[in-house]
């Protein structure tokens, strides 16, 4: 199989035209036309990332957050990003990153944690305006009403939190929830207008738990901790097409932030 008829069948599923107009999802570098011998799944594309696929075997990565983000206009190895890219030509190894069009997916990360935490009547929070049925965050009702204690086991039974920051608790208890992966903190006011009781992000601004203070109780997890389910997306789809092709969850892919 062709790396490229591998990746034909991820954007069948998941399209890159749901990304969001600032993103770079697709492919990063690499030749797609080369015979596919295997996947490494990650949430960045770090220098042991690229070291874990060459060690592997595999010549395709498939990563959450895209390599090449920002506008380059030199390639040298003074910048990390620069030198994975640069190893991961000179090793053939196809880069890929499903980002925006991945978060804004109908089974994306997004309504993925809705349902992992039994979410009922669950909606989009800010649809994609030529598709009603994708675009970013969700909205949805736990069966009961819980305390952010309650929440917090909910949410820990399939996300490794260990920190979590918040605003002002408005609730008592709380059962409409808002969720965005990553930094959802723009979102913050459609959560409220959405009739929230707390609105779940990876990361926010200080300013933003002072504007949440008369809106909805605002909650970070970590911005890694909050997309870490990309991975078990990506490693499903991935399986799901059938090829003499390994598929392997990266075991360098680590959270950059450290806490004490």
């Amino acid at each position: 199989m062709k790396i490229q008829e591998l990746l034909d069948y991820l954007e069948a599923r998941v399209p890159l035209r749901q990304q969001e107009d600032f993103d770079n999802s697709g492919v990063q570098c690499g030749d797609t036309s080369l015979e596919l011998s295997g996947v490494l799944i990650a949430i960045d594309i770090t220098e042991a990332v690229i070291d874990e696929a060459i060690e592997k075997g595999c010549n395709l990565i498939v990563a959450h957050h895209p390599a090449l983000f920002r506008a380059t206009k030199t390639i040298t190895p003074s910048y990390y990003i620069h030198r994975c890219v640069m190893k991961a030509i000179k090793y053939d190894i196809v880069l890929y990153a499903a980002h925006t069009s991945l978060d804004n997916d109908d089974d994306g990360v997004n309504v993925y944690w809705a349902r992992q935490m039994g979410l009922s009547d669950i909606e989009i929070l800010e649809p994609h305006p030529d598709n009603p049925l994708v675009g970013g965050g969700v909205i949805g009702n736990l069966p009961q009403p819980v305390t952010i204690t309650e929440l917090l086991a909910l949410m820990k039974r399939f996300q490794p939190i260990t920190h979590v920051t918040h605003s002002k608790v408005l609730r008592e208890k709380v059962q409409r929830i808002a969720y965005c992966g990553g930094s959802g903190n723009f979102m913050l006011r459609r959560a409220a207008q959405s009739g929230a009781d707390i609105f779940i992000t990876g990361e926010a601004k200080y300013n933003d738990f002072y504007d949440a203070q008369e809106l909805v109780t605002l909650m970070t997890i970590g911005h890694f901790e909050s997309e870490l389910l990309t991975k078990e997306i990506l490693m499903d789809i991935m399986s799901e097409k059938r090829g003499n092709f390994a598929v392997y969850n990266a075991a360098t892919c680590v959270n950059p932030v450290h806490y004490i």
